[in-house]
């Protein structure tokens, strides 16, 4: 992963937006310095502000952290019930060593500094749980994976979340439209080539 290249890209598309700096960081509750180290390469945006960034710079998660290309897709097809019982099986660690033990306590203390929150009882939380479980999709999704329309609308709740999934893939079915274009014009793209309606009714 370039981070030269990722903070260029972010660069030319906050341009692109008519946004300075400062514009983008409050818009994204950040300060316009942390801003500045991602444009420059220094670092890069952390996992829980890429989905508002994108939405920002009206891209999506994929094109950021891929410079706006499109990488090559592993067609690997993947559940969201996959991706809980993965989630979960971190807890049947605590079940099996006990909360004691050293991999648990390590691998929890990971966990909690990554989403600053308790992990656990993140889980307890059905709105917090489904954000969890969407941001584990939505980075599946930029791996190469692929869930269907209706695994997303049938899991799911929030009409948000249901969005952001489904852009991701809209992005990955039009590979071979440029990468400059935004979601907004993906989405005209589209409804004009006449492509898979399922799609199209699932966003709208």
């Amino acid at each position: 992963m370039n981070t030269i290249e990722i903070g260029k890209y972010i660069k030319s598309q906050r341009i692109e937006m008519h946004l300075t700096q400062k514009d983008l960081s409050e818009k994204l509750n950040i300060s316009f310095q942390a801003v500045s180290k991602w444009e420059t390469g220094t670092t890069l945006p952390d996992t829980s502000i890429l989905l508002a960034l994108s939405d920002v710079l009206e891209v999506t998660v994929d094109q950021i952290l891929n410079a706006g290309e499109f990488r090559k897709r592993m067609n690997k097809k993947i559940n969201v019930e996959e991706v809980i019982k993965a989630i979960k099986s971190i807890l049947r660690i605590k079940e099996v060593l006990g909360a004691n033990n050293g991999i648990y306590k390590s691998m929890m203390a990971g966990l909690n500094d990554n989403h600053e929150v308790d992990f656990e009882e993140l889980l307890k939380i059905p709105e917090k749980r489904e954000v969890l479980v969407a941001k584990s999709c939505i980075q599946l999704i930029v791996d190469g994976y692929t869930l269907s329309e209706e695994d997303i609308t049938h899991y799911f709740k929030n009409e948000k979340i249901q969005e952001k999934l489904l852009r991701e893939k809209l992005a990955i079915i039009q590979l071979d439209l440029k990468p400059t274009l935004t979601v907004g014009q993906l989405i005209d793209k589209q409804k004009n080539s006449k492509l898979s309606k399922t799609v199209e009714t699932a966003i709208f």
